[in-house]
């Protein structure tokens, strides 16, 4: 299955953010509370990697 989004950076409260659509997140079983890792993978390219999860 191909997943492709366009999503756009927003700034609330002096961070930004990007948000993840419902279906995603329970394709992938993410979670409010859970923890990513944000990883440079080259230019313009990151990998996002759960790290902990809520329990």
């Amino acid at each position: 299955m191909v997943l492709f989004m366009i999503r756009k950076l927003r700034e609330i409260g002096g961070s930004y953010i990007i948000t993840i659509p419902k279906q995603v997140c329970d394709l992938y079983k993410f979670n409010p509370g859970d923890e990513f890792e944000l990883e440079p993978i080259g230019t313009n390219e990151l990998r996002l990697r759960k790290v902990k999860g809520e329990k």
